[in-house]
């Protein structure tokens, strides 16, 4: 059975990981 830890861990870092992307997605977006 996987850890709580472990799951909150990988949530996190896809969430960090999706809001860079958007971030990113909007940044060049604008210079275009």
């Amino acid at each position: 059975m996987i850890g709580l830890e472990v799951l909150y861990g990988f949530g996190g870092f896809c969430a960090l990981a999706l809001l860079a992307y958007l971030v990113y997605a909007l940044l060049c977006a604008e210079e275009f």
